[in-house]
């Protein structure tokens, strides 16, 4: 049951951090990941989370992290995104 709503509350705040931390968003992609690789290896299916994806959200965390490595990068993704609002 921990393991179920851990995996929410870090989907959830990564989903919340992205517009204006996308470094933040992408190492809590990266723990949703390793957690959803944990729980498929320890067979922990009695949370019926998607945890065969675990690869993906690993991948996206480490695309996060490569995309806005510069902070110029990440200036202008956050100019993009207030402009927006």
């Amino acid at each position: 049951m921990w393991s179920g709503l851990l995996w929410i509350v870090l989907m959830a705040a990564a989903g919340f951090c992205y517009p204006r931390r996308p470094r933040t968003s992408a190492a809590l992609f990266l723990a949703v990941g390793v957690l959803s690789v944990f729980l498929m290896f320890t067979h922990n299916r009695g949370n019926n989370l998607a945890v065969a994806a675990g690869p993906g959200w690993i991948a996206l965390g480490v695309w996060y992290l490569v995309k806005f490595r510069t902070s110029e990068a990440r200036a202008k993704h956050v100019a993009y995104w207030t402009e927006k609002a």
